[in-house]
C-alpha cells in the first residue's frame, strides 16, 4: 500500500512594519559602549541584510567605508561578497569604530573575542521584549529574531526598487528562486493593481 507523502507547510517569510523596526532600533542606550555596539549590530541585520554569522566575523579591515562598501568573507556556501552600503550606515560604523573594544574583530567582546551568535539573538530578543515588539507566527507571538531584520531588508529593497537579481546578490543567495521569496510578502505592486481596476458598476 503506497503512503502519501504529509505535505510540509510553506510559510512565508516573516516581517515587521517599518515602523516596528524603528521601534526596536530605538531600544539600545547609545551612550553607553555595549548599547551603541547593539545599536550597530542590528544596524547591520536591517541595511545591510547580514547573517548573523556574518556579523560576528566582520573584521575592521572588511569595511571600506570611504568607496561605501563591507566585503563578506568566505559566508555561506563559502563565497565572498560586496554590500554597498548608505551614509547612515558608514556613519554608525563610523561611531562605533572610535570607540570599540581592541581585538580582531569588528564587534569583539570587552575580552577582544569575537562575539557569540547566541549573544547577537539575545540583543534581538531584549529589543523586542522591551519595544513591544513581537512577530505573530499563526497562534503564537514571537520575540523577533536577527534573521528577519534581513528579511526586512529584502522585501523594503525590492520595495525601494531594486530588481530580484540586485536583491540575489545583496543578501548572498546562490540561486534567485531563494529570493523571489520576498516578492509574495508585501505584494504592493499586486495590490495597487488590483486596486486600480475600473469598478464594476452594478
Amino acid at each position: 500500500m503506497q503512503t502519501t507523502k504529509k505535505r510540509q507547510p510553506k510559510k512565508l517569510p516573516k516581517i515587521l512594519s517599518r515602523e516596528d523596526v524603528q521601534r526596536i532600533l530605538a531600544v539600545p542606550n547609545v551612550k553607553c559602549i555595549t548599547g551603541l555596539r547593539a545599536r550597530v549590530i542590528m544596524h547591520l541585520l536591517y541595511r545591510a541584510g547580514l547573517r548573523v554569522e556574518e556579523v560576528c566575523r566582520l573584521r575592521p579591515e572588511d569595511c571600506f567605508l570611504v568607496d561605501s562598501y563591507i566585503y563578506v568573507q568566505q559566508s555561506k556556501n563559502k563565497v565572498d561578497r560586496v554590500i554597498p552600503v548608505d551614509a547612515e550606515t558608514i556613519g554608525w560604523i563610523e561611531k562605533w569604530l572610535a570607540v570599540r573594544y581592541d581585538g580582531d574583530y569588528l564587534f569583539s567582546s570587552c575580552k577582544g573575542k569575537k562575539l557569540d551568535q547566541s549573544y547577537v539573538r539575545k540583543i534581538l530578543y531584549q529589543a523586542s521584549e522591551r519595544s513591544g515588539v513581537y512577530i505573530q507566527d499563526n497562534d503564537i507571538k514571537k520575540r523577533v529574531k536577527p534573521h528577519c531584520l534581513r528579511h526586512c531588508f529584502a522585501t523594503e529593497s525590492l520595495e525601494d526598487g531594486a530588481n530580484i537579481m540586485q536583491v540575489k546578490e545583496l543578501l548572498g543567495h546562490k540561486d534567485v528562486s531563494t529570493t523571489q521569496v520576498y516578492e509574495s510578502v508585501r505584494p504592493f505592486l499586486l495590490r495597487d493593481f488590483i486596486q486600480s481596476r475600473e469598478p464594476l458598476g452594478v
